[in-house]
């Protein structure tokens, strides 16, 4: 019984890897589209300011932005659009 329960882990094992390096993949990439800007730190914790702009809100007040966090993890989040920065897109 123990040796048909250890084959089937061993089974699911590269299953499981697969899900994870997917995870992973899409969490670190940026989107392909947006308008590159700088976000200020004051709008959060990010590893570098560089970002992509993705929306603007109808009262033009909050902007959606893709920033890197400290964990190199893409957020997608609502700031200030104060605290957005144009950037020149060949940097």
């Amino acid at each position: 019984m123990r040796e048909g329960m250890s084959e089937k882990i061993f089974r699911r094992i590269p299953a499981a890897t697969a899900v994870v390096i997917a995870g992973l993949l899409l969490a670190c990439t940026m989107p392909s589209k947006g308008t590159p800007v700088f976000v200020d730190v004051r709008a959060g914790d990010f590893w570098s300011g560089k970002g992509l702009m993705t929306e603007v809100s109808e009262d033009k007040r909050t902007c959606r932005v893709s920033v890197r966090d400290r964990a190199l993890i893409v957020r997608d989040l609502w700031v200030d659009c104060q605290r957005i920065h144009r950037r020149n897109s060949r940097n």
